[in-house]
Order: structure tokens, then sequence, then C-alpha cells
């Protein structure tokens, strides 16, 4: 009664929150019409609807009372805060954005609680359910703040078309970037004014590099840095007409390859995420359907091996989606390490005791095991140092023995409880087949027999049967007949042994430490995968940077540095190669460039590197990169090939990691305890066959 009461209040407490969110929605398209403003935030046109006041101030004073609830600050305080980085949101848009994301995410993880309790209907699971809640909780809100950076995205290539038609008007590149910022949508309309402050500075050169510092994607950066060279060096007239129109119409172009190439993956690789995570509520179901259609089956799902392939049949879904959504993240910020605030590890690490104990398992410099781990490091994108990489990794060695060493035990009380109080069925009985309500009480008066008299028996060995048989004698009292007194006494002394050998036994132990071994090596894994993921995309970002020189190389004051420093701007994969590069270049150029080549020997990025090399002194850059115009087809027909491919290869990447969770639970839920029940019960028949 009181799991009831329970799924009630959970069902009102989803229900409710729901409707009034769609009341609200469908309120806010019936008085949307009322006023017409140009401009608006969500639109980029004058004459379309605006946002209901009501619905503002709701997320408004919503975002107020969960910024005193201790439980919700640090939530609001972390969506606000990469909200912040994409967009110069005024402070009210950027709590109404905010509110936005934290309902839709409590919404969804309210959902799957929900489920959770009506399908699986025992604490444990809702426990579980809360632990997959905080792994997925992260990831929600990458999932919705990742809508936000493509609708900017999108928003900027329509605000460059308006730029291209205000240019061609007043041929004056902060003018037209301030026109067209009007016509934009709110967020872009707050980037275009931006743009067009650094641009008419009185230190032009100083506000666009703090411009770059706070951008939120690559092509905004690179767009403003143009439209400053224009307006220092004036437009140029190519073969091609307007150098900055043409830039224009390159930078839609790769927007437009962008947005495709993130388009098709979301449709590849969405719907897995859901195949992934299915089998945790559908393994329910389908444990009632086997425990209602084979009753034997029961004892499998109850017993050790049941539950070891529930654990792990969460663990595989779960270790799915994490890797699914790190195939379906196109995003830049995937990159780019994470900063903001003091990490955990480094205040961990600052202990002297803590440190003592990591330095004894970090491998000494200048050897081949820490060459390895810091360019993996490196390559992984990750913004970890390899103290903090071993600090982390130890602390997951004694969690993931803690949590092994807890679920044995859990298990052995578990197996317990299930041998006391489970339903005890005759001794043979149906594979096939639903128990009917005799037979069902006959296994509860059964079970109860049984527990009354093992509460009385204390004797071991042989002592054991015969204080068995006299207990059972004494509690039958003349109502069974000599063979079933027989059975009772076999069936309860088998229950006290299973019973005295429900403790933590020594192999369970070291199966805990091989589990804490093997999750030693997950960090390292992990940084592995990200290393395969992140070389898929190395030759889309070298195609971006044939964009970006081609433009380049039509100024007459370019240089090989200058081109450099672009290409960092505009780096993601190879920006730390390029830096350092950078730095390196005026201790020689030559000496530089090479040692590019060297830490970055991607072959179609070393092309481009041996060009600049010509360029150093042999010929200019724009004889060096001459082609790259006359070869733009060949180039565009190349990177959709690239883009096929890199799409091609991540789903069929995805099918394969996404599809493996129900495999395992049709193995593990149907076809394994089919059969293994099966075996057992011919095993007892056997038994039984050779005892006549």
């Amino acid at each position: 009664m009181n799991l009831k009461l329970l799924i009630a209040a959970a069902l009102v407490l989803y229900t409710v929150p729901l409707m009034l969110l769609v009341w609200m929605k469908r309120r806010k398209k019936r008085t949307a019409d009322e006023v017409v403003m140009p401009g608006d935030w969500m639109n980029r046109q004058p004459g379309r609807k605006r946002e209901n006041p009501k619905l503002a101030r709701f997320y408004h004073s919503s975002y107020i009372r969960s910024s005193r609830i201790p439980l919700f600050r640090g939530q609001v305080r972390k969506i606000r805060q990469r909200l912040a980085v994409i967009s110069p949101y005024d402070e009210l848009t950027l709590r109404k954005e905010t509110m936005k994301i934290t309902y839709a995410v409590l919404l969804i993880i309210l959902a799957l609680l929900l489920a959770l309790a009506l399908l699986g209907r025992s604490p444990i699971v809702l426990l579980l359910g809360l632990i997959g809640c905080l792994v997925l909780n992260g990831m929600l809100i990458d999932v919705f703040v990742h809508r936000v950076e493509n609708r900017l995205l999108k928003d900027f290539r329509d605000f460059l078309e308006d730029n291209r038609h205000q240019f061609q008007a007043t041929r004056m590149a902060d003018e037209a970037i301030y026109e067209a910022a009007q016509l934009a949508g709110h967020d872009m309309k707050l980037h275009g004014e931006r743009m067009h402050d650094v641009l008419t500075a009185r230190d032009p050169d100083r506000s666009l590099a703090a411009y770059y510092e706070v951008a939120p994607n690559r092509y905004l950066k690179i767009f403003t840095g143009i439209s400053r060279m224009i307006m220092e060096y004036g437009d140029k007239t190519t073969a091609k007409g307007s150098l900055y129109l043409n830039a224009i119409g390159k930078f839609v172009q790769d927007i437009n390859f962008d947005l495709l190439r993130r388009g098709r993956l979301s449709y590849q690789l969405n719907s897995l995420t859901i195949i992934a995570l299915a089998p945790i509520l559908l393994s329910f179901p389908l444990q009632r359907w086997a425990e209602k259609y084979f009753p034997i089956m029961g004892d499998f799902y109850t017993g050790r091996l049941g539950t070891a392939a529930k654990l792990l049949l969460y663990a595989i879904a779960v270790s799915a989606y994490v890797l699914i959504r790190k195939l379906a993240e196109t995003e830049e910020s995937r990159y780019v390490p994470k900063s903001g605030g003091i990490r955990w590890e480094k205040k961990l690490y600052a202990y002297r005791w803590v440190r003592f104990i990591v330095d004894r398992f970090v491998p000494q410099k200048h050897t081949r095991a820490h060459a390895r781990l810091s360019a993996l490091i490196k390559e992984s994108n990750s913004p970890l140092l390899i103290e903090w990489l071993y600090l982390r990794r130890l602390l997951l060695v004694l969690l993931g023995a803690a949590v092994t060493v807890a679920m044995f035990a859990a298990i052995h009380i578990n197996q317990s409880h299930q041998i006391r109080n489970a339903p005890t069925y005759a001794k043979g009985g149906l594979m096939i087949g639903r128990v009917n309500g005799e037979e069902a009480l006959e296994a509860s008066r059964r079970t109860e027999f049984d527990r009354s008299v093992m509460r009385d028996v204390s004797g071991k060995g042989a002592e054991l049967e015969a204080e068995v048989r006299k207990r059972v004698l004494e509690a039958a009292d003349g109502t069974l007949s000599e063979l079933q007194q027989s059975e009772a006494s076999a069936r309860i002394a088998d229950k006290l042994e299973r019973l005295r050998g429900e403790y933590l036994k020594w192999w369970e132990v070291l199966i805990a430490a091989g589990v804490g071994a093997a999750a030693f090596f997950f960090p390292v894994w992990t940084m592995t995968f990200q290393r395969r993921v992140r070389r898929l995309d190395m030759q889309s970002e070298v195609d971006q940077f044939r964009m970006l020189i081609s433009i380049l190389s039509q100024f007459d004051r370019i240089s090989v540095q200058v081109m450099l420093e672009w290409m960092d701007r505009f780096a993601i994969i190879f920006k730390p190669a390029l830096q350092r590069c950078l730095l390196d270049y005026d201790g020689g150029a030559a000496k530089a460039l090479a040692g590019l080549k060297t830490e970055a020997p991607y072959p179609p990025l070393v092309r481009l590197v041996e060009r600049l090399e010509n360029a150093l002194e042999r010929i200019s850059i724009r004889e060096a990169f001459d082609d790259l115009e006359t070869e733009q087809e060949y180039y565009r027909e190349r990177k959709k090939e690239t883009m096929d491919r890199l799409i091609d290869s991540k789903a069929n990447w995805g099918r394969d990691i996404g599809f493996a969770p129900v495999m395992f639970m049709l193995g593990a839920y149907i076809v394994f305890p089919f059969l293994y029940m099966s075996f057992m019960q011919m095993k007892d028949l056997i038994a039984q066959l050779s005892q006549i």
C-alpha cells in the first residue's frame, strides 16, 4: 500500500508541473499576437510574435526562488555559467534561459524516476535510478546548452547574409555589421553590436583581443578579425569580386557544412541514446513476464547470477549512453579544456599526505611511461595534469573496490532474505505455465512453516539434520506424513546450509580488487577513446584551415607568422601544436615549422605546413596557395566525401555501442536464464530418478 501511495505521489508531482508548463506554452501562443516589435529576441524580421510577459515573470521569480534553495542553487549556477559563455545575454534573458533548461532537465529526471517506480516497484531500483540521474544530469545540461549553441550558429549564418546585403549598399564593414545586427535574433544582435563596438573603439586591436577571449565560437572570432582587417586596409577586388563578400560567402558555406554535419549526426545518433537506455526500463516488465509464464526463472532473477546480470546490464547501458553522447558531440567546446574555478583534484592534491601517496605512483620524468601519458593527455585535450590523473585513478581504485564489496554484501543480504521469505514451490515444479492461486498459497504456507522451524535450529553438520527432523516433527504436530516430514527436513536443512554460506568470501574480495585494478585503467581507456574520436575530426579542421588560408592569402600584408596566429585562433584540435609553434617562432621560423610537423604529423596538415615553409623565403604566400582557388571545387567535393565518411564511421560505432545493452538484455534476461534453469531442473530430475 505504501508503495502504491509513493507511486501516486510521484505521478502527481510529475504531471502537475508538466500540465502547468503546457498550459503556459499554450497561453503564450494565444497572447503572442498582441504586440509586434522589430528585432525581437526570437525573430530576424519585424512583424513576428514576442514572448508572453507572464511567462517571463514566472521564469524570473523561479530563478530567484531556486537560487535560495541549497539543492537547486548549484544546478542553476552551473547552467547559468555555461550560458553566459555562449551568448552575452542581458540579466533577464540569462535568467529566463537558465530556468528553461533547469525545468526541462528536472522534468526529464522526474519522468525517468517515475518510470522506474512504476516498472521496478522497489526502493533499490529507485536508489539506482537516483544514481543514474546524477550521471545523466550533466549530460542533459550539455544537450540543452548545445541546442542554444546550434541556434546561435544558425542565427550567425542569417546575420552573414544580411551583412552581405548591407555591405553592398554601404561599402563600410562597421555600418553593415550594425545594420545586420538590428535585423538579427536577440542573441546574434548582442554579438553584432559587440562586433560593432570592437571595430569603432579607440583601440580596435586591444578590443579585438579582448573579444577573442569571450567569443563563443571560432566563426565569430575570425569574422570579426577579417572585418577589422577590411576596416584597416580596405576592401580589395579579386578575380571573383569583392574580397570581403567572397570571405562572407565562404563563411556561409562552411557554416552550412557544419550545420549539416551536426544535423546528420544528430539524426543518426540521438535515437541510439534512447535505445541504449531502454533496456534499463524494459528489464522490469520482461522479468515479470518471465516469472509469470516461466515460474522457475524467478529463482534465477532473485539469485546471485540474476542480481549480477542486472547490475551489469545497468553498467553497460549507462556506459553505452556516455559513449554515444561522446560520439554525437559536434560543438567545439568538447575540445576546449573546461576551466573556471579550482579543480577538486588540485585541492585534494594540495594535502601533503595525499601528495606523498600519489607521487609514489606517478612515473618519473624522462621515462617512456611519463612521455606516453603526457602525450595521451594532450591528444585527448584533457585539462588534467599527470599528477591529477593519477589521483583520479587511485580514487577510482578505492571507489570501484568499495562499490564491488558493497555489491557482494548486498547480494548476500538479499539472498538471505530470499531464502527466508521467497515462496517455496514443490520440488520439480513447472518450467512453463502460470502458477495458480492454490499453488501460490501452498508455497506461502510452506515458506512460513520452514521459517518457523529455522528460528529454533542452531546445530551444525550431522547434528543439524537431527535437530531439524526433531523440530519438523514438533511443528507438524501430526499434520504431515512421514514422506512430507522427510522432504521438509531436507528442504529446511538445505536452506540453513545456504544461509550459513551467505558471507563475504575471499574470492569476492579478490574480484573487488580486480575491479579496482580495472578502474585504475578506466581514465586512460576513456582518453584513448576520446583521442580516436578526435582523429575523425582532423580532416574537417584541415579543410577549414584551407578556407581560412584562401581568404587571408588575398591580403597583401600577410606573413607566415600572422597566418599561423590566425590558424591558432581558428584551430581546435591542432591548437596546442600551433601555440607551441608560435612560441618557438622567434627562435627560428624554419625550426618552429619543422617542430609543428613533428608534433602534429597529420599528412594533410603537414602539406599545408610545407607550403608555409616555401613561403618563408622562396615565394609569397599568395603564390604558395594559388591553387586553393583553382581547386576549390575539388576541395569542396572532398570535404563532402570526408564528412560522409566521418558520419558513417560514427554512425557505425554508435549502432554497435547502442545495441550492445539490448543484446545483453536479451541474452541475460531470456536465453541464459531459460537454459540455466532448464539444466538445473534436469539435474534435479536426474537426481530423483536415481533415488527411485
